[in-house]
């Protein structure tokens, strides 16, 4: 039951939401009356809820489950619905006393988003770092043309795949997810070392077909691109874009 707690708690962090969402529950089940709301917003909440704080069910979801995901039980409580649900319900009993309830509650429940070091301000409207837009735009194929293949650091891949599918690149996201079972690709493997050898990299690159390299310029490396065949085509945001002349743009791995 504690390693319950626990997660429960790490879920909440330093907010009042899920305890927000509990009280507006506990409200709801007393006030409401409507059978379809309780049977659909309420009862199916209890049912969460209780489960998600069973030992037995924590034991059976621990079998079944991938080791670090049982949080992801409170994903299907309808938090969200059932505040707000909660906050218009006492502002149309108690006008006045309600509408100071939520406004005090909205006062000392929230905080400033940027202050949050996770937050950052949108660079457009992708949501994106705009170096993967300006490289997939660089070396993304035109309209009707074969996709290309790309190898990039490790801490872009996810960015490339939320912006475009035009772009394929040798490994993603299952090299850096430490509970994902997978074999580490070989060009992951050089290109996360402390130290990358560009000769290894491009005879990789030539035997998986890839007709781009996009190397951090932060990260040292060992070798003369130009003696590998990799040509410089871009310098962005800090990363050098390289065309893999050994490869043709039609080539597939």
């Amino acid at each position: 039951m504690k390693e319950i707690l626990t997660i429960f708690m790490d879920y909440s962090g330093d907010g009042i939401y899920p305890f927000l969402f509990l009280i507006a529950l506990i409200y709801l089940l007393v006030t409401e009356k409507d059978m379809k709301i309780r049977r659909v917003l309420l009862e199916s909440s209890v049912v969460i809820t209780v489960l998600f704080f069973f030992p037995l069910f924590k034991m059976v979801m621990d079998k079944v489950e991938e080791a670090g995901t049982y949080y992801r039980i409170l994903w299907l409580l309808p938090m969200t619905v059932v505040i707000a649900y909660a906050g218009v319900k006492v502002i149309g009993r108690h006008t006045r006393i309600g509408m100071a309830a939520v406004v005090i509650v909205l006062v000392l429940g929230g905080e400033y988003l940027y202050k949050n070091i996770n937050i950052t301000q949108a660079e457009n409207r992708y949501h994106l770092p705009q170096y993967i837009i300006t490289i997939c735009d660089r070396i993304g194929p035109e309209e009707g043309e074969e996709r290309v293949w790309a190898i990039f650091p490790p801490e872009s891949v996810h960015y490339v795949r939320q912006y475009t599918s035009e772009i394929q690149m040798p490994y993603g996201r299952e090299m850096l997810v430490a509970s994902w079972e997978h074999v580490e690709h070989p060009i992951y493997a050089l290109m996360k070392a402390d130290i990358i050898r560009i000769d290894l990299l491009a005879e990789l690159a030539d035997d998986y077909k890839c007709q781009y390299i996009i190397l951090n310029k932060a990260k040292q490396t060992e070798g003369d691109p130009g003696a590998c065949g990799l040509e410089k085509i871009a310098e962005v945001g800090g990363y050098d874009v390289y065309r893999n002349s050994s490869v043709e743009l039609n080539a597939s791995p």
